[in-house]
């Protein structure tokens, strides 16, 4: 927090202090984190990911693969029923293939959805996270299923929110909440439980997912081959022209 003006340096010992140690502790925090996990040049080098596994729907379960790539390429394929269901953003376009809504070629999203694929960025927003225009806090801590966690919120240059829940002992998000920007359920948060962690390459990656709003699940993904770096090319996420 920049503060404009201060009555007396009294006021500025009380207000401005505070600040400067909990942005010192959410620093520690995060540079704890990226230690655990393998550390910052590990991930900066990190250009692509593919993993595959199985994900849990509505009492069923899905094959799924997902690749993802630098800056924002993201693509996930889940084969339903011998059918597939595609969500994809190729860094320009976002688009789907849902067979259980009327057919199985590509359809572009709106303006809004591709702007909101846009900001699924491939690289952690927690790195580097001040020159990236970004601010962080700590908010205390809390608990969640018995796990004491640090809370941490990274607020984003563009004003939105996303809060880190990382286990007080091993420095690793347990919960990450990110709140829904667009449609019906605006507004609401989304928790992603990460858990299963697991040595890939040097690194340590969750390959267990959960995806609750409200309290409810509605995705499970659980991964159990994840490929650091694939050679996988551009024209994997390209929107496909007739």
């Amino acid at each position: 927090m920049k503060f404009k003006f201060f009555l007396f340096s009294a006021l500025f010992l009380v207000a401005f202090a505070p600040q400067k140690v909990e942005a010192q502790t959410a620093d520690e925090i995060i540079s704890n984190y990226y230690e655990v996990i393998g550390g910052v040049d590990a991930w900066k080098n990190l250009n692509s990911m593919k993993m595959t596994g199985s994900a849990e729907n509505f009492g069923m379960t899905f094959p799924i693969t997902v690749y993802s790539m630098r800056p924002n390429l993201q693509k996930v394929v889940v084969d339903i029923q011998g059918q597939q269901f595609v969500e994809a953003f190729d860094g320009e376009v976002a688009w789907t293939i849902n067979p259980f809504m009327g057919g199985t070629d590509p359809v572009k999203k709106s303006e809004e959805e591709t702007k909101e694929a846009a900001k699924q960025v491939f690289e952690d927003d927690l790195i580097n996270y001040k020159e990236k225009g970004h601010s962080v806090s700590l908010e205390g801590k809390e608990e969640i299923d018995g796990i004491e966690t640090f809370k941490l919120k990274l607020t984003k240059a563009d004003g939105d929110e996303i809060i880190y829940f990382f286990d007080t002992e091993n420095f690793v998000p347990v919960v990450v909440r990110r709140f829904i920007s667009t449609g019906e359920l605006k507004g609401k948060a989304v928790d992603t439980y990460l858990s299963d962690y697991d040595e890939v390459g040097g690194m340590m990656i969750p390959h267990s997912y959960e995806q609750k709003v409200d309290g409810q699940t509605f995705m499970k993904s659980n991964f159990t081959s994840i490929e650091m770096n694939p050679d996988i090319s551009v024209d994997e996420f390209k929107f496909p022209e007739k």
